[in-house]
């Protein structure tokens, strides 16, 4: 029996990480560096493990997951409101396009002086962050989706009936989804990158404060394991939940590839 080509893809993916798992305990091995620099994956490991024990990781990963929940929320919602604006007004997206990508070329650390100025040491001030990095790409990749929509589909709605202030909900939204799947997937990514940074500075606990705590003791093991586990909960939350949503509009409007 040939293997399905997505299982090989999944072997080669496996194969590959053990492979740098491998190459990174070489390094360590050959001692280039002191290990309290550079240590091996079995002390990162042994140190996520401590603090795990001591009762801190579960606690941080659960809040900086419930700042996303509630920063991210807020985002997509006024997002999603300001690109349906931008996708039916020319003249609301000539204005309010080139700010958006202005935004987007800023360092989500950037928003972090003014969060400070504004909301001081707060829960707030990264509630704000994630949503100021998350906003403009919500807003430009469902004004993008709208624009994107054949014509064709707005006349055979109005032909068949639709009143004018249904269309946005039945008709323009519906067809627009992969690209708002899309930009809420960016903005995820982008409100992370801010939740993070934001928690470096503002917070006494989240994965953000391990990070911090862990450069001020020069413990490159936490560093190194909140850092991975940072990217293992972005990956996570990209396959089993942005992607398999993904997945079922692409498959709902015929975009899905033949495998």
């Amino acid at each position: 029996m040939k293997n399905h080509p997505d299982r090989r893809h999944k072997w080669y993916v496996l194969g590959f990480y053990l492979l740098l798992f491998a190459v990174w305990q070489l390094v360590f091995s050959l001692e280039l560096a002191p290990d309290y620099l550079f240590p091996s994956p079995l002390q990162v490991a042994r140190r996520l493990t401590e603090l795990a024990l001591d009762g801190m990781l579960w606690p941080s990963i659960k809040t900086t997951l419930s700042r996303m929940a509630i920063g991210f929320t807020i985002a997509a919602g006024i997002g999603l409101l300001i690109g349906l604006l931008m996708g039916v007004s020319r003249i609301v997206n000539g204005c309010l396009k080139s700010l958006f990508l202005g935004f987007q070329s800023l360092p989500t650390a950037a928003w972090m002086p003014i969060s400070l100025l504004l909301f001081g040491l707060s829960d707030h001030g990264i509630y704000f962050v994630i949503i100021m990095s998350s906003v403009a790409a919500i807003a430009i990749s469902t004004s993008d989706g709208i624009h994107r929509i054949p014509p064709l589909y707005l006349r055979a709605a109005r032909t068949l009936g639709t009143p004018a202030y249904a269309m946005p909900v039945r008709v323009i939204l519906p067809a627009a989804l992969p690209g708002i799947v899309t930009g809420i997937k960016l903005g995820w990514t982008l409100g992370w990158h801010g939740a993070v940074s934001a928690e470096l500075i503002k917070s006494s606990v989240g994965l953000g404060y391990l990070l911090y705590m862990g450069r001020e003791l020069n413990d490159a093991a936490q560093v190194l394991g909140i850092m991975m586990l940072t990217i293992l909960f972005g990956l996570l939350l990209d396959r089993f939940l942005f992607g398999l949503i993904e997945q079922r509009i692409r498959r709902r409007w015929g975009l899905a590839g033949e495998s």
